[in-house]
């Protein structure tokens, strides 16, 4: 029973990382596109 419990809470614990790392990476990527629009229109 406490080898399921343990198995479940990992997997909760890697899905839940998972998720944090792809909001990281899109509000990265999205501050990217955003300095290279400002860095465009300061050129222009």
């Amino acid at each position: 029973m406490w080898v399921l419990l343990k198995d479940f809470l990992l997997v909760s614990l890697g899905m839940g990382i998972g998720v944090v790392l792809m909001c990281i990476l899109k509000v990265g990527k999205e501050a990217d596109c955003e300095m290279k629009q400002l860095e465009e229109s300061e050129d222009n």
